[in-house]
């Protein structure tokens, strides 16, 4: 029989919107667009700084140029050296925001372009390539400072820790690293999947654009005709990474370069920023490896946040002005 007093149908959409999981992936996403785009239409001004540039070995019997902005403070030994994500460059929001952080604590900052990310180089990068960074910081130039800390943002994070564990300089007394891949392959299904189409063509075209630079002044392992043909970072990687660093294939490139079974052994300390709703770095990508890390290695989960971007009053628990780049700059060199 049926019943006859009144009862509030629950809308479906509703119900979802209502899952915590759900609108953190929601606001992940909104974290992530919105501070790029805002960038992109009303950029800050970055602090004054010198192109800097240097010739370092390219692996193969040659040299490739090196570049990045060096904003100097006279009589400062400490130095930041911070390194951009995969497809983008010294310019992009959060390496503004890295600089303008540096500044207002007085300190030198080096915004380092990774190989062929500048659009002046003559070969490319990838996710685990440490003997660029490694070269920079054996150089003269960095005699002067007695404490270098590495602040990397998303593959530039990768690389920065991948560099500390290999031992990259023993001036490093800190490494950070905000929304970082640990492990390449899960990064690579994440960005690949049809919801994240978006994020995939950005990326791309970020990419394309660098290897086209590269062709333009030497050889390329696949022509860029074809390569922009790719559709997924696997296939990317699988045309370009793959042949020109001689990996057997992309499973191998993946597999031998990812940081995250290396966090164990590391002895620099480590700070990882994470976001559980950041929309291109899975967080159970995350979770296994840094569990596992050393006790040198500390994570910080923010609700709410991004990809690479996060609320500008969010407080890592350092003490001092509330931000991440601040709290991270606090503590590398508390």
């Amino acid at each position: 029989m049926a019943r006859t007093g009144s009862m509030k149908m629950q809308n479906p959409l509703e119900g979802l919107l209502g899952s915590a999981a759900l609108r953190e992936r929601l606001g992940g996403h909104v974290q992530t667009i919105a501070p790029a785009l805002r960038h992109d239409w009303l950029p800050r001004k970055a602090p004054r700084a010198s192109l800097w540039r240097t010739r370092v070995d390219d692996g193969r019997g040659g040299e490739v140029t090196l570049s990045g902005m060096f904003a100097d403070v006279p009589g400062v030994r400490d130095l930041v050296v911070v390194v951009h994500g995969l497809g983008g460059s010294v310019d992009r929001g959060y390496c503004v925001e890295a600089a303008r952080a540096a500044e207002r604590a007085g300190l030198p900052c080096l915004r380092l372009a990774m190989r062929g990310a500048d659009g002046l180089g003559e070969d490319m990068h990838h996710a685990g390539l440490t003997d660029d960074l490694r070269a920079v910081l054996q150089q003269p130039f960095f005699e002067r400072f007695e404490r270098i800390a590495l602040l990397g943002y998303s593959m530039g994070g990768h690389v920065c820790l991948k560099a500390a564990a290999e031992g990259v300089a023993t001036k490093v007394t800190a490494v950070a690293a905000v929304c970082p891949p640990l492990d390449l392959e899960a990064t690579q299904r994440c960005l690949d999947a049809p919801a994240n189409l978006i994020y995939r063509r950005h990326l791309l075209g970020g990419l394309n654009a660098m290897y086209a630079g590269i062709a333009e002044r030497g050889a390329v392992p696949t022509p860029p005709q074809r390569v922009r043909l790719a559709t997924t970072i696997r296939e990317w990687d699988q045309l370009t990474v793959v042949p020109r660093f001689k990996f057997r294939d992309v499973d191998d490139y993946y597999r031998s370069q990812s940081v995250g079974p290396m966090l164990k052994s590391l002895e620099v300390p480590t700070l990882v920023v994470a976001s559980p709703g950041d929309p291109m770095i899975p967080a159970d990508s995350l979770r296994g490896p840094l569990v596992s890390a050393s006790t040198r290695v500390q994570a910080r989960w923010i609700a709410g946040g991004g990809h690479v971007f996060f609320r500008s009053d969010v407080d890592l628990g350092f003490g001092g002005e509330p931000g991440i780049e601040a709290q991270i700059l606090r503590w590398c060199f508390r």
